[in-house]
């Protein structure tokens, strides 16, 4: 039986002329915090959409549990248990927080629209435990006493942490995050740190793009940096704290003076 693993292979991603992946790889195991860090345009959310299906590789092999996955559609490849988010948010901005986190949930629904028209008993069952669920992550988020505001009535951190909550409200195997600390604050990010250690408790993979380099060494187990479209270095955030490349392509001068 194949390991349960979510990997990208050697992938090579070419718009025209412009290579934004070249040779990229990265693995994110069940119950491990992945990091994946790299400068602005490094190919990190070119990475992201190739896993999750939005992109298909020039070259290279997107695999989930040793299976072939490169170019399956996004949908697809939700329904086998791989969920993410987005740099900026992908919600209906007139839902309420709490219908937001169920939309999350929609993709598992196993009856089908008549069947829920009609009011039919095991589509009623279904629709309560999907409530059920979507008040739970509610709860485990923290979102209680704004849940229920319109999305385009919360601040950008809350808004960030509905698309988080959102996303592993479906119990996916694996969760990719696109910099969910971004604009967010100290407490939020509290709430958010707690929860991606949940998320690997429970053994859930997770991958985490993040420019928040504090964040990365708090929750990572292991980190992959990309520059110009190829892997640079793959180790602990503190080896890539310790290493000269990354901390001048990425980490900067602050964190050079810190590492000394």
């Amino acid at each position: 039986m194949s390991e349960s693993l979510l990997a990208a292979r050697d992938v090579r991603m070419a718009f025209g002329g412009v290579v934004a992946l070249d040779g990229a790889s990265v693995e994110v195991r069940p119950g491990c915090v992945t990091g994946l860090i790299g400068r602005n345009g490094s190919g990190k959310s070119t990475l992201f959409n190739c896993l999750t299906g939005f992109l298909k590789p020039t070259s290279g092999v997107v695999e989930l549990d040793g299976r072939d996955i490169t170019g399956h559609a996004p949908h697809e490849v939700m329904r086998a248990g791989v969920a993410r988010t987005f740099q900026t948010p992908r919600i209906d901005f007139q839902t309420t927080g709490r219908q937001a986190v169920l939309c999350g949930l929609y993709p598992r629904v196993s009856h089908g629209f008549v069947a829920s028209l009609l009011g039919l008993p095991r589509a009623v069952r279904e629709e309560q435990a999907l409530q059920r669920r979507a008040d739970e992550v509610v709860e485990r988020m923290r979102m209680q006493a704004w849940a229920d505001a319109k999305v385009n009535q919360l601040s950008m951190g809350r808004v960030r942490t509905v698309e988080v909550a959102r996303a592993i409200a479906a119990d996916t195997r694996f969760v990719l995050l696109d910099e969910p600390a971004a604009g967010i604050g100290r407490d939020e990010m509290r709430v958010l740190a707690d929860e991606i250690r949940g998320l690997a408790e429970r053994g859930i993979g997770v991958l985490l793009v993040e420019h928040n380099f504090s964040l990365i060494r708090v929750l990572c187990e292991d980190v992959t940096v990309l520059d110009t479209g190829a892997v640079i270095f793959r180790g602990t955030p503190e080896e890539a704290r310790q290493n000269d490349q990354v901390k001048q392509l990425y980490l900067g001068a602050a964190a050079a003076g810190e590492a000394a």
